[in-house]
């Protein structure tokens, strides 16, 4: 057993430190992101029920369209993240779900659950939220702070390689507001 432990925990430590390559040369397009609707969401505030449990919550990110998606993309990356705690405004502060994608010019991300490590099949945890350490989900939701401006990036990209030798080539970028809490 300590011998199958040790097998898989560098691919556990590799999962999700994803670096964006620019060695090809490419020019990033810039994504349209809206909410789906009906929603909601309206990016100028926080549904309260799309708070984190401890706040009532019950927390999934929203459903998202992604229109002037280049062509070679093979995944969409969401970071979620609260623009107004500098620890967490870039990057995923609040964590990172990575989507399939099969190369259309236009995707609808569905809802992720957060405060859970039980991710639907067409999505995956990319990098975990940085809220609390103990608890590395792919999303942890709007909590307990008040007042802050949260956000979603939405990376187009395509990646190749193997499981430790990956590369990932960031070909599209976009933003929405989702609210203040």
């Amino acid at each position: 057993m300590k011998k199958l432990f040790l097998y898989f925990l560098p691919l556990v430590l590799l999962s999700g430190c994803a670096t964006y390559d620019d060695d090809e040369n490419v020019s990033v397009s810039s994504l349209s992101v809206k909410f789906m609707e009906p929603t909601d969401w309206n990016g100028k505030i926080i549904p309260p029920h799309q708070a984190c449990r401890a706040d009532g919550g019950k927390g999934n990110t929203p459903t998202l369209i992604v229109k002037g998606i280049p062509e070679r993309t093979n995944l969409l990356i969401m970071e979620i993240n609260d623009l107004d705690n500098p620890a967490l405004s870039e990057n995923g502060g609040l964590g990172s779900v990575g989507f399939y994608h099969n190369g259309e010019p236009s995707a609808v991300l569905l809802p992720v659950p957060g405060e859970t490590n039980e991710l639907p099949g067409f999505a995956f945890k990319e990098k975990s939220s940085r809220v609390r350490k103990a608890r590395p989900y792919p999303y942890t939701p709007p909590c307990i702070e008040k007042k802050h401006l949260y956000s979603v990036t939405i990376k187009a990209v395509k990646r190749t390689g193997s499981f430790d030798k990956q590369k990932t080539v960031l070909l599209g970028e976009g933003d929405i507001k989702l609210g203040v809490y």
